[in-house]
């Protein structure tokens, strides 16, 4: 082979490696174009390995590592943004997002029940959706001051709901980009129940100082009476007054016991020493502490109770205040010597105490309203009675502790039934230390007959003597 032809021949061999290289290269290169491509628009190449040259394999590398650090963040974006989500459904408080236009762009599920909508307000204005211009006047001056803004608004005729709702409302300017306000972040804390609770205390107070004045100013005018004209008074007028100035006294001792036991039966305040009850045992006592109370009226107590009836998981101190407030009531609306019954059944888990009387009842418009502090429904009568109007609150409020309930059904001229159920003593889930019980089970036969036999049913129980 001559020179010329061998030179012929390595170039050609030159010149075709180069095209092979060049060849490969394109290849490479058309399909690195296709991963960066499926990876410009989130999709997941088949591969990333690129035979070829090195230069491309890194440059391949380089994007399977960038879409696998942008596909983590992606998968933390999703999660933040389920948590986002989760939170804000499950707060208490109402939240939107709302843009310049004044267009919700996220609410939450408590917005939506605070102001009754049937669906989600996104994309609709704040006027169409919440139908309320001081929320919308206060999201405008947000955005117009840059700063957060609080105001107190009381929603009125809402729908679903009857009772009005106040609520106060935080507008919060969120800044975009540009560093102007994009967003409005909106709080709404429903205030409705401590508001609610400013107007029991009030009236509470009202109530009390109506209840003081009455007779504080009986005693006044008596005792200035006294003080100016005793010497010529005559001694059964003397005792006439000192009659009235004792029965007012007395009223007014009880109403001050009776706001001291509501005091002490608030739930943070209230310790309960409970302890297994035997209802016989209570009612005896009971029976013998009210006819000494009530000498001028016969007591004519009948009791009806189940031969196995479990006992009452109770303190037994609060439950004879519930007992003695329950019976006290039926024998002051009832006449002389009309029959007051006492019931009881076991109902699965629970024991139900009926007292039934056959006294002058309670109107169907007021039934809804007796275990309110100091209502009454015949209020001259209540006050003759010496009645504070507390009896049935104080009822309610001990069950409620006990987590019991507490029903009244009555008819005008054919009596009252009061239902308090209350756990069985086996019903009870809690421990309770050998020496705590047996200290309660002494102080409750401390004062107990001793009479082990409970009374038949239908028999009225033994005169105290």
């Amino acid at each position: 082979m001559t020179v010329a032809s061998f030179l012929i021949v390595l170039l050609g061999s030159a010149l075709t490696a180069a095209l092979l290289q060049l060849w490969n290269w394109a290849r490479s290169a058309a399909k690195l174009e296709r991963i960066a491509e499926d990876v410009a628009r989130g999709r997941h190449p088949r591969s990333f390995v690129i035979f070829g040259p090195r230069s491309l394999f890194r440059v391949a590398s380089r994007l399977e590592e960038l879409l696998a650090s942008r596909e983590k963040l992606a998968e933390q974006v999703e999660q933040q943004s389920g948590n986002f989500h989760g939170v804000l459904r499950n707060m208490m408080e109402g939240v939107a997002i709302i843009d310049r236009d004044h267009r919700v762009a996220l609410a939450n599920e408590a917005l939506v029940r605070q102001f009754g909508l049937g669906g989600e307000p996104s994309g609709r204005t704040v006027l169409e959706s919440l139908r309320n211009a001081e929320i919308d006047r206060l999201i405008g001056e947000a955005f117009t001051r840059q700063e957060t803004l609080s105001a107190e608004i009381t929603l009125r005729s809402l729908p679903r709901s009857e009772a009005d709702l106040f609520l106060i409302v935080n507008a919060v300017p969120m800044r975009g980009e540009s560093g102007a306000p994009s967003q409005v972040l909106l709080v709404l804390h429903d205030i409705t129940e401590h508001k609610r609770n400013e107007e029991r205390q009030k009236e509470f107070l009202a109530s009390v100082s109506h209840e003081l004045r009455t007779p504080l100013s009986i005693f006044r005018g008596y005792v200035e009476t006294l003080l100016h004209a005793s010497r010529t008074l005559a001694p059964e007028e003397v005792n006439r007054i000192l009659k009235i100035l004792q029965r007012h006294s007395l009223r007014l001792s009880k109403l001050v016991n009776d706001l001291l036991t509501l005091s002490a039966l608030e739930p943070d305040r209230m310790h309960l020493e409970r302890a297994p009850v035997s209802l016989p045992h209570f009612l005896r006592r009971i029976e013998a502490d009210l006819r000494q109370a009530f000498p001028e009226k016969p007591l004519d107590l009948l009791v009806e109770l189940p031969a196995n009836l479990p006992k009452i998981d109770a303190d037994p101190f609060r439950l004879e205040q519930v007992l003695y407030n329950l019976v006290e009531n039926a024998i002051q609306y009832s006449a002389p010597g009309s029959p007051i019954r006492i019931r009881a059944d076991a109902e699965k888990e629970m024991v139900s105490i009926r007292v039934v009387d056959q006294g002058v009842g309670i109107p169907a418009a007021d039934l809804p309203y007796v275990f309110d502090r100091f209502y009454r429904v015949d209020k001259t009568r209540s006050r003759e009675a010496g009645g504070t109007g507390l009896g049935l609150s104080i009822v309610k409020r001990i069950v409620d502790l006990h987590q019991g309930r507490v029903e009244l059904q009555s008819e005008p001229g054919r009596g009252t039934t009061v239902t308090v159920t209350l756990p069985a003593w086996q019903a009870a889930p809690r421990e309770r230390s050998s020496s705590a019980a047996g200290t309660d089970r002494a102080a409750q036969d401390e004062d107990t007959p001793q009479a082990p036999t409970p009374p038949p049913a239908d028999r009225h129980l033994p005169r105290a003597a």
